[in-house]
């Protein structure tokens, strides 16, 4: 999606049907550029309706993300954080691991960046991550510890308690996690987490955090997963505020990783053991060398490592390409 597609929507985000002479007139362009500029855009989940005399009309409109509102629903002094929100981008985390590559981020601040569309967003081992324009939140923040990279095992497993209690907050409950970073509602899959790290093994070390929530997802893009997942408006049957809850997300991200930082995974396994959709449960865990070992889930190490109970005993496996699911 070029530019002009996000002028033009900006410009039917109202509802009302707009003229192509408006439409061209506002954007000092032909009728034939708003024409074929809108001739593919349903393949993205949007729904313009075209009515001949009438003009065109977005018939599910969102309410886009603004820097203002969503500062202005944090808890804590909105100068902490930086937050960039782009119309496309490839992926927030490849946005962020850029700029970080080329020095271009201020350590004093939180550097967020959030994105109405993704293009070529990443989950974890290496699948897509299936967006539509404004159907989801999608943003990554950048955040920086004393401690090296071996001593931020159990990280992806916090920023999900983190997305949990803002969730609580919102009265949504019976939200549960799934081992290592994956949020579920109802066995479906809500929203997950994509951590990647630079730095040194003794430290300091930086940790990109991207984090995607389904929101209002459209058929076209339901279609193109390939697991069980839901969004927010099929849990709550409301549409909720992507800049409200973004705002309570960061207030809670930015308090939960200074815990973090300090006392490490050991001060929250207990909490994240609560929340696990599994614990208990009789799973298949499937290494990285295609084995397969059954067990039961008995709770989280101190360092974040997946506890299963198995038939030669009770033993631990650790982050990495580990897969999980129920017996």
């Amino acid at each position: 999606m070029n530019q002009t597609v996000f002028s033009i929507l900006r410009l039917l985000s109202d509802g009302n049907f707009h003229s192509g002479v408006s439409i061209a007139e506002q954007l000092q362009c032909s009728r034939a550029t708003i024409s074929n500029t809108l001739r593919y855009i349903d393949t993205f989940g949007i729904d313009i309706a075209k009515l001949r005399g009438r003009g065109y009309r977005w018939c599910n409109p969102i309410l886009w993300l603004n820097p203002d509102s969503i500062l202005g629903y944090t808890s804590i002094n909105p100068n902490y954080f930086d937050l960039k929100v782009f119309d496309s981008v490839d992926s927030t985390n490849n946005c962020l691991l850029s700029n970080f590559e080329n020095r271009q981020i201020n350590n004093d601040c939180i550097f967020v960046v959030a994105a109405e569309l993704q293009t070529n967003g990443r989950g974890r081992l290496g699948r897509t991550w299936h967006t539509g324009l404004g159907d989801s939140l999608t943003f990554s923040l950048r955040w920086s510890f004393e401690q090296g990279v071996s001593a931020l095992s159990g990280l992806s497993l916090v920023i999900g308690i983190a997305i949990v209690r803002v969730l609580k907050s919102f009265s949504i409950d019976n939200v549960n996690l799934k081992w290592p970073n994956d949020i579920l509602f109802d066995h479906r899959k809500l929203a997950g987490v994509l951590i990647e790290l630079r730095g040194e093994i003794l430290g300091p070390s930086h940790a990109v955090i991207g984090i995607g929530i389904n929101f209002n997802l459209s058929e076209i893009v339901k279609s193109s997963i390939e697991q069980k997942i839901t969004d927010l408006s099929l849990v709550t049957g409301k549409c909720l505020n992507r800049n409200l809850v973004l705002g309570a997300l960061l207030s809670e991200l930015r308090n939960i990783l200074i815990d973090f930082g300090k006392y490490g995974f050991a001060y929250f396994k207990n909490e994240w053991a609560g929340y696990h959709a599994y614990e208990g449960e009789a799973i298949l865990l499937t290494l990285p060398d295609g084995s397969v070992i059954e067990g039961v889930v008995d709770g989280v190490n101190d360092d974040g490592s997946i506890c299963l109970i198995t038939a030669s005993g009770e033993n631990s496996y650790n982050v990495g390409d580990i897969s999980i699911r129920l017996k």
